[in-house]
């Protein structure tokens, strides 16, 4: 095995949940720097592309981490506010004296550290591969500044968890995947083909500002504290599977393609509970179900080596966000066969559905990917590489929030290899920045009375309108022993 056939796995990262670096939606698979593609013969093949499992020989361990610093900041507009009260007004709202509990600026700055292990082998046996790996491909955490002007107050308790609250407080939303795969290289046709199978453990926990209207209100016209708090906790096991194939045309040149089954193949159920308290009333807790659907990703890539100095990628991703349509909640007490999300398009239910609790309307967008790059061997012991890359964005205007939050986004991405040990130990350095495009949107249209036109009951969400800025600069270091 030369230090050139097997790139040093460089890194994992889950950063996200209120999304974070990485590719569309709340996908955050860059493990392995710059060798994390789908031609790789690294044992982040197992995710990328299985096919590549064959490709290398001996045994393979390593383990990696990711140390990343996200920074958001979020502007929401008086104009996002659902219903502004003026003295005397009926009804509740925001009192226009106090736009800034729910108009403003809100920011985080988190950093987080984040593992990924894998092993890879051939059992001794020509052509074969096999690994397993955990790892974190979808979800992250966050964790919102304080708003220090309303610290303490009794008016306005809710105000100092920032103005956007309504979306997220804090939280976690995380898919940790153990995986499986195999595959085999036919040495004639220089083909080589694998399959994976996954076991996933999915959870999202998060606590938001909420009231029984489904707007932002703070209060009611005799000044009666309506906002509260929700806090979902659910959990659930899925299971997905991959394969892909991987064609070597000509010498040091490899052509390949993946697929990734969307978890649970399509229905991702997860069971736990809600609890609420609303203004003064006392806190609540009920079962609840969460029904979602998560994307499958379709995977290309190539790679050549012109010389024994040089290698050049070039790789592509798309992943069918489409069909994260809503994150509905059911409720737990009831049949499963009894419930039923089915809402319009205005997030009403429709007849025949059942037992929907709250609903958060997604209709996300199918997103793509490009990734460039390259490496250059100062000696056969000591690697630099880089690339640049490309995402687009899963989050539409009109569902945009800041608890997942997404932008089109440009990657620099530079780092290192050296064999400390020739042939037997690597170790990696990757500096990677994701530069997200600064977003804006406009606030909800409204009708005649001056009422917001959006998602009708269950689905009932603020308004996420504002102007959205981050960064994420985060660090891979890996080490991979080979023998």
């Amino acid at each position: 095995m030369t230090l050139r056939s097997t790139p040093l796995v460089l890194l994992a990262m889950f950063v996200l949940a209120p999304t974070s670096a990485e590719a569309g939606g709340f996908t955050v698979a860059r493990y392995a720097g710059e060798h994390g593609e789908p031609t790789t013969d690294n044992p982040t093949a197992i995710y990328f592309n299985p096919a590549g499992l064959a490709l290398g020989t001996g045994w393979r361990v390593y383990a990696e981490g990711i140390f990343a610093l996200r920074t958001v900041q979020y502007d929401r507009p008086q104009l996002a506010i659902s219903n502004v009260l003026d003295p005397g007004d009926a009804g509740s709202g925001t009192p226009a004296d106090a736009m800034d509990t729910n108009s403003g600026k809100a920011s985080l700055s988190n950093l987080i550290i984040s593992p990924f292990i894998g092993a890879a082998t051939d059992f001794g046996v020509p052509n074969l591969g096999v690994g397993i790996a955990f790892f974190a491909p979808m979800g992250g955490q966050a964790e919102w500044d304080k708003n220090d002007k309303y610290a303490g107050s009794t008016e306005y308790p809710g105000a100092e968890d920032g103005v956007q609250r309504w979306s997220t407080i804090e939280g976690e939303l995380r898919s940790l995947y153990l995986a499986i795969g195999g595959a085999y290289r036919l040495p004639g046709p220089r083909l080589s083909f694998g399959a994976g199978v996954n076991l996933i453990r999915s959870n999202v926990e998060t606590v938001r500002a909420r009231n029984a209207t489904g707007t932002d209100d703070l209060v009611t016209s005799t000044g009666t504290v309506l906002e509260g708090r929700s806090l979902i906790d659910v959990h659930g096991y899925a299971a997905s599977v991959s394969a892909g194939v991987i064609w070597e045309p000509m010498e040091r040149m490899w052509v390949g393609a993946s697929y990734q089954a969307q978890p649970g193949f399509g229905n991702n159920t997860q069971s736990g509970t809600l609890t609420n308290k609303f203004g003064a009333g006392g806190v609540e807790e009920s079962d609840i179900r969460l029904e979602q659907e998560l994307p499958d990703v379709t995977r290309i890539g190539f790679r050549y080596q012109p010389t024994t100095q040089v290698e050049v990628r070039l790789s592509g991703d798309f992943q069918r966000w489409s069909v994260f349509e809503n994150q509905c909640f059911l409720d737990g007490s009831m049949p499963k066969d009894q419930t039923s999300c089915a809402l319009d398009e205005n997030g009403a239910q429709e007849p025949g559905s059942m037992g929907v609790v709250v609903n958060i309307p997604r209709r996300w967008k199918n997103t793509y990917g490009v990734r460039g790059g390259g490496s250059y061997w100062l000696s056969p012991d000591l690697e630099l590489n880089g690339g640049v890359a490309f995402d687009s964005s899963a989050v539409p205007d009109e569902t945009i929030d800041v608890s997942l939050l997404d932008q089109n986004k440009l990657f620099a991405i530079a780092g290192v290899r050296w064999a400390v040990i020739p042939h037997n130990l690597v170790l990696g350095l990757t500096l990677n920045n994701v530069f997200y495009f600064k977003r804006t949107v406009a606030p909800r249209e409204r009708d005649a009375d001056d009422k917001q036109i959006g998602p009708e009951p269950p689905s009932s969400v603020p308004d996420g309108a504002g102007t959205y800025k981050q960064n994420v600069f985060y660090v891979n270091l890996g080490a991979e022993y080979l023998f």
